[in-house]
């Protein structure tokens, strides 16, 4: 599936967002098994954002070092 790009772009933030939230509301009620359903969402969240970008990152390194071009066999010394 693909999307439009200021909706992939927004995706990391989104999810570090929606991780902030329950964070904070397991921080502001801090009794109960809510707390703990809370904080677990926020740290899926924060680590999903995390992840996408340090991927995403990555990603866009590989593709400025290699740019898909082939070797020629004169290169190889053969």
């Amino acid at each position: 599936m693909r999307l439009a790009r200021p909706i992939y772009e927004s995706v990391p933030l989104v999810y570090a967002g929606i991780g902030a939230v329950a964070i904070l509301i397991a921080y502001l009620d801090p009794e109960g098994p809510r707390t703990v359903l809370a904080f677990s969402i926020g740290l899926i969240g924060e680590t999903a954002a995390l992840t996408l970008f340090l991927r995403r990152q990555d990603y866009r390194a590989r593709l400025r070092e290699y740019r898909g071009e082939t070797l020629e066999r004169s290169e190889f010394n053969l």
